[in-house]
């Protein structure tokens, strides 16, 4: 059993590069953590948005409304060039980052399959809100869309859902919890947004 454990050990520092000196990609879990401490977001709030926007699903995407989740990220880049394509709005990504703040910072909208880009950028738009409207539901809210009574459904989704996150909580570390979501994510939530 030991053996097998030092064979994979050394398989998994051969495939991610570790071996010639690079450092394997962070766990989403750790890009969770990094985003909450860079913008000071708690990180189950990082996680609650994130759930509710893709079902945690890295390769999620939502155009003007319609549930989208490709099976590979190469099927995923096809659709995004596609839709980018129709000049209609579109989420990216886990946080679901809509193609404006794409365009606004010039970053390509293939970007948003990286779980740790598309979770950073989520944080900023949302550090934004709060800079702008302090830390309130408001401004929770403001991450899904600039009218008034969208952001109140939504900010009620968000704490629904946070509540649950902090329960489990009880029952287990945060890392834990958050690897075991990332391992079923597999549903896409069908929200679609203004403009996040």
């Amino acid at each position: 059993m030991q053996q097998a454990a030092a064979i994979t050990a050394i398989l998994f520092t051969i495939f991610t590069g570790a071996a010639f000196g690079d450092e394997p990609p962070p766990s989403p879990s750790a890009c969770f953590q990094q985003a909450a401490e860079r913008h000071n977001i708690p990180v189950e709030l990082l996680i609650a948005v994130a759930e509710t926007e893709s079902g945690l699903s890295p390769l999620a995407m939502n155009q003007a409304g319609a549930a989208i989740l490709p099976r590979s990220r190469g099927d995923a880049e096809a659709v995004l060039r596609r839709i980018a394509g129709e000049r209609a709005t579109f989420d990216v990504g886990i946080m679901q980052v809509n193609r404006w703040w794409f365009e606004k910072y010039g970053e390509p909208y293939e970007k948003g399959f990286d779980v740790c880009f598309n979770v950073d950028f989520g944080a900023k738009i949302l550090a934004m809100a709060i800079k702008e409207r302090g830390f309130t539901w408001e401004a929770v809210g403001r991450y899904h869309s600039p009218t008034g009574w969208r952001q109140s459904a939504y900010s009620r989704r968000i704490f629904a859902r946070l509540s649950r996150i902090l329960e489990k909580r009880r029952e287990m570390p945060l890392q834990e919890l958050l690897d075991r979501k990332l391992s079923k994510a597999t549903v896409v939530s069908s929200s679609g947004s203004d403009w996040h």
